[in-house]
């Protein structure tokens, strides 16, 4: 689902004039590859800035560059970046060719495996019990919109960018669901709490508008809360509760992912509610260590 306006800004089209008019060209067809393929607005437009960056410093067309020169600008102009960041640029052009490569506009890819620095996988940071508890007491000291959208993330796993797109329509408290646009503009349905289904049904009361308005708006403006201001809300309540580390919006979705882990929910329900389209995305919670897990289940289960 896109925001008002964003088919008229077409931020997937390539407005930047690169050295080389065939590059020009195929960075533009890549984009809109992107775009018809349902990818997010966030990563089309990462993969635009690096493409741009990318094929800015070089005259020859994309099909003329050899694996050597490739690895030589990402040796010189991304070294200093961390590893994660490191590799990410380079999936971009590695994707990028892949297109290339499909399409048979290119043999083969000149991008190399080897290249790919070897990640360490880390384990997502949740919340203790404790943190939770302290995390809805202060909650309960902000208004009812910011106490409803902690409570919300935390027993339905959402993503910060699924939380700004809810309408009040998309919201069914007799089922306690709510209809979500995930990645890829996909729809599924994720499940809340009795508790979130009484704090949404107060909240409803204090709304005029017609049930297709935004859920969540601005308490002065009446309009679509941004995902800037969300992930605000949550750092700020995370403030309120003393944490000893910040609180972001993934570290609810972690919590919730990690509370039906303890719980001994299965990692393909898990996908499921978290709304990952592979389920290998949802392996890294099996790397929690045993007696994490056997831990975690003690602090939510007794």
């Amino acid at each position: 689902m896109y925001e008002e306006g964003d088919e008229m800004k077409k931020y997937w089209e390539l407005t930047e004039t690169l050295p080389n008019k065939e590059n020009q060209a195929i960075v533009g067809d890549f984009l809109l590859h992107l775009r018809l393929s349902n990818r997010s607005d966030a990563t089309i437009k990462s993969y635009k800035r690096l493409l741009i960056r990318f094929f800015g410093d070089v005259e020859e067309a994309y099909y003329m560059l050899s694996s050597d020169k490739i690895l030589r600008w990402f040796q010189e102009n991304e070294g200093h970046y961390q590893e994660s960041t490191y590799r990410l640029h380079m999936s971009i052009i590695s994707s990028f060719y892949t297109f290339c490569t499909e399409e048979s506009l290119v043999e083969r890819s000149p991008i190399k495996k080897r290249w790919f620095p070897r990640l360490t996988k880390s384990v997502p940071k949740s919340l203790e019990k404790g943190e939770i508890a302290k995390v809805r007491q202060a909650s309960e000291r902000v208004s009812l919109r910011n106490q409803l959208i902690v409570e919300f993330m935390l027993t339905s796993g959402c993503r910060v960018g699924e939380v700004h797109r809810l309408n009040v329509e998309n919201v069914d408290l007799e089922n306690r669901t709510a209809r979500v646009v995930g990645k890829g503009k996909k729809i599924r349905h994720v499940h809340f709490s009795e508790k979130c289904a009484i704090l949404f049904e107060r909240y409803l009361e204090t709304r005029q508008e017609l049930v297709s308005s935004p859920l969540f708006i601005s308490e002065w403006k009446g309009t679509r809360l941004s995902i800037q201001r969300i992930q605000e809300i949550i750092y700020d309540i995370g403030e309120k509760a003393g944490l000893s580390t910040k609180l972001h919006s993934h570290r609810l979705r972690h919590s919730f992912a990690t509370n039906l882990l303890a719980k001994g929910a299965d990692l393909s329900f898990i996908s499921s509610e978290l709304g990952h389209s592979n389920l290998n995305t949802t392996q890294i919670y099996a790397r929690l260590p045993n007696q994490v897990i056997i831990s975690q289940y003690r602090k939510f289960m007794g």
